[in-house]
């Protein structure tokens, strides 16, 4: 026990010295402790009674600051009047403090929850500085979905999974977005305010976790040490389902855990969170499911002693599971075809062990403290703070001490549970490419582990007689500066961080573009405004949230009018791109170019332009030229079941012929606008041909074959109408017989598109 005094009063007759009682203590668990201070009455003062207080708690680590009252006389406080301002403004702490009946360490634990908000709600709107389709479609699913009395598309009730442009990977967040639309409508701020307050949930249990399971007296500031992950700071103010992945899996450990040392009775909780998490994002179904299975070898002989309890909880799984089933069964491709688009290397046709050292040279990129701690380029700008790494650089050898403090006592199962979180992480990520977002729980168990090594750090200074509050309040001004700068510096240097605003970088201007054109129809409703689609993914998604149905506008861009003659008069407005701009005033096809206003990206360049334009006297004469020119079909050879195969085919605008027969169902080739598509096939010898298969994709085509014995005798002709699909993409076409040809022509024709049009083939097979 130690007794240390401040120093000199302003009043030493007068005021008593105030004394500090440090009290460390060793306690096994289970053991109780009642602490009294006492405050003796002086025997020259016999206005001042003795104070007597109790601090009675159980638990490994408790903190507590007690004030001892003091007895003033009227007298007394009369004259205090006239002492010093510092005086009298102790004296108001003092009685502040009596009043006050929570902990410092819980004091700090809720201002750090309210800095947290505040850091994530301050300017939520400006920064991220897009507003994406992905965090568009939130809401506006959560629209349609009350709009068609809880149907989907395909008329589900209450469906497991709703598509995002071809994925069907949004479930939980649209469902948590449907009252605040119903509340608020659809706004950029309350969508991304959902995701923040629900992210929030994750700073909680990281730092329960700490004071729950760990028992470190300072786990009130895991949740700040969270906030000032630049991956985290950035994605947790943006409506993305990784988001509430990474909340209800934190939830979920932390959940679990209490299972583990509590009580078995949260192995329901457990279950429930960890079936929000793995319903929030597609990418988080394998993370969540190894995670439960490594838990289950981990803690097995703890799952055996309560087997009972367990056995109701693989009831509650096998129910929980039933949503995912009923989507399984009506869409049995939709995880293979998500990887598909995705292109990951697993759908391609690779040898298995090629697969597999992509796969863990990928994995363990994932867990390399480079790709964690500092700047890296594998991630896309828009999901970057530049000059930061997605966990902050300074923290690196925290977390690093923490890892080995956790591997030094691999008995423990909160530590197995932090590690088996922290190494399944990448999981999902690898199959495709190491990225943030499908990443992004690595942050929670890091969190925790950098935490550890900051309070065994802190523990050692506490033994070096270092006071406890002063380090709890040292932490926490560090803390606190840390995440007001990172806050400062996004909203005043974020904008300009990169400067590529287009498709392939910031997709900028999505609230910007649609408020400028809003007014402009509210303004001009005679005006026909189109819209470049080609700055943003998921032009249209945004087009619906930001403004009414049926739309005022058309999403189109100036390419249309560039190859063939369309309406176009002085009530036609085009909003353009810098780079549509620039193609229109080099193709030569328009006069009367007029710049009614432009709307500058952040860093002052001209980012849209509102545009009036004419067609030039003979532009028919132009596109005329123009067309015939790309009819001429294009020369090439590509390998057919091993043989060289010359191949005619019309301009592409995307990919190469030989995408077509290259044997992966990935890759395409696009033609730039002729309808009917032609593709003609001369072999180096006769083969036997008894028809075609084609992938297409989800389009209506009339198809057309003839097959010629040779390049010069009438051919065998067959035609059929054809439908693709999402889940069918693949259509067939038989000839009634089998048929020696040396040369094969198909006339592909999309029935519902003019010329010109964009035909998709992924692959042509031979039969």
């Amino acid at each position: 026990m130690e007794t240390s005094q401040p120093g000199e009063d302003f009043a030493p007759q007068e005021e008593p010295a105030v004394s500090q009682v440090h009290i460390s203590l060793d306690l096994a668990e289970g053991a109780r402790v009642r602490v009294t201070v006492e405050s003796l009455t002086n025997s020259s003062d016999k206005l001042n009674p003795a104070a007597r207080v109790v601090i009675e708690s159980q638990g490994d680590s408790e903190q507590h600051l007690v004030i001892l009252p003091s007895s003033l006389s009227t007298a007394d406080a009369s004259e205090s009047r006239a002492r010093p301002a510092g005086v009298w403004l102790a004296a108001r702490w003092q009685a502040l403090a009596k009043r006050w009946v929570y902990s410092l360490d819980t004091t700090l634990f809720g201002v750090v929850l309210i800095l947290y908000l505040a850091t994530h709600l301050i300017g939520l709107s400006s920064f991220p500085i897009y507003f994406f389709g992905d965090e568009a479609i939130q809401t506006v699913a959560a629209a349609d979905l009350i709009h068609n009395h809880l149907l989907d598309e395909e008329r589900t009730l209450l469906p497991t999974y709703f598509k995002n442009g071809s994925f069907y990977n949004l479930s939980v967040s649209v469902y948590l977005q449907v009252l605040p639309y119903l509340a608020f409508g659809k706004s950029v701020f309350v969508t991304r305010a959902t995701s923040v307050l629900l992210s929030a949930l994750a700073a909680v249990a990281v730092s329960l976790i700490l004071r729950d399971i760990y028992k470190l007296p300072y786990w009130w500031a895991g949740a700040a040490l969270l906030s000032i992950a630049p991956a985290w700071f950035l994605h947790s103010r943006t409506a993305f389902e990784t988001v509430l992945f990474v909340a209800f899996y934190a939830v979920f450990l932390y959940t679990y855990l209490l299972y583990r040392y509590r009580s078995t009775n949260y192995l329901t909780y457990a279950i429930l969170s960890a079936a929000l998490a793995f319903y929030s994002y597609s990418p988080g179904q394998l993370v969540v499911v190894l995670s439960g299975l490594l838990l289950l070898l981990s803690d097995a002989r703890y799952h055996w002693q309560n087997r009972k309890e367990v056995q109701y909880g693989l009831a509650l799984v096998l129910i929980l599971a039933i949503p995912y089933l009923r989507f399984s069964l009506s869409h049995p491709a939709a995880p293979l075809d998500h990887l598909r688009k995705l292109g990951s290397y697993w759908v391609q046709p690779l040898p298995l062990s090629e697969k597999w050292a992509h796969y863990w040279s990928e994995y363990f990129y994932g867990l390399s403290p480079a790709y964690w701690y500092l700047p890296n380029e594998r991630d896309l700008p828009r999901h970057l703070m530049k000059g930061y790494g997605n966990l902050l650089g300074a923290t690196f050898p925290f977390a690093a001490f923490g890892f080995f403090l956790a591997i030094k006592e691999l008995r423990s199962p909160a530590n197995r549970a932090i590690l088996i979180a922290l190494f399944v992480a990448p999981v999902s990520s690898a199959l495709v490419q190491i990225g943030i977002t499908r990443s992004l729980s690595f942050i929670i168990p890091a969190t925790i582990l950098t935490m550890l090594g900051i309070s065994k750090i802190f523990s050692w200074l506490e033994g070096k007689r270092w006071p406890r509050l002063a380090l709890s309040l040292g932490l926490f001004a560090i803390l606190t500066t840390v995440n007001l700068g990172m806050l400062r510096d996004a909203l005043v240097n974020g904008p300009t961080w990169y400067q590529d605003y287009g498709l392939g970088g910031m997709q900028y201007g999505a609230r910007q573009v649609f408020a400028e054109v809003e007014d402009y129809v509210a303004r001009s409703p005679e005006t026909k405004l189109l819209l470049s689609p080609d700055w943003a993914n998921g032009t249209d998604v945004l087009a619906r949230f930001f403004l009414p149905d049926p739309l005022p506008i058309e999403l189109r861009s100036i390419d249309g009018h560039i190859f063939q003659r369309l309406p176009l008069d002085d009530d036609t407005l085009f909003v353009m791109t810098p780079e549509d701009y620039q193609t229109a005033l080099e193709s030569g096809k328009f006069t009367d170019i007029r710049v009614e206003r432009t709307l500058p990206y952040p860093n002052g360049e001209p980012g849209f332009y509102f545009v009036r334009l004419r067609y030039v006297e003979n532009i028919d004469t132009i596109l005329e030229a123009e067309r015939e020119k790309r009819r001429v079909l294009q020369s090439s050879v590509v390998i057919i079941d091993g043989q060289p195969v010359q191949v005619r085919y019309p301009l592409l605008d995307m990919g190469e012929v030989s995408n077509m027969f290259d044997g992966n169902r990935d890759t395409l080739g696009r033609t730039l606008e002729a309808n009917p598509t032609v593709i003609e096939l001369t072999f180096p010898k006769p083969r036997t041909i008894k028809g075609v298969a084609i992938i297409i994709g989800s389009a209506e085509v009339e198809i057309r074959a003839l097959a010629y014995p040779t390049p010069d005798s009438p051919p065998f002709e067959a035609m059929q109408v054809l439908k693709g699909t999402v889940d069918q993409p693949e259509v067939a076409l038989d000839f009634k017989q089998a048929i020696l040809a040396q040369k094969l022509r198909l006339e592909i024709r999309d029935l519902h598109q003019t010329e010109p049009a964009h035909i998709h083939i992924w692959e042509i097979y031979l039969r």
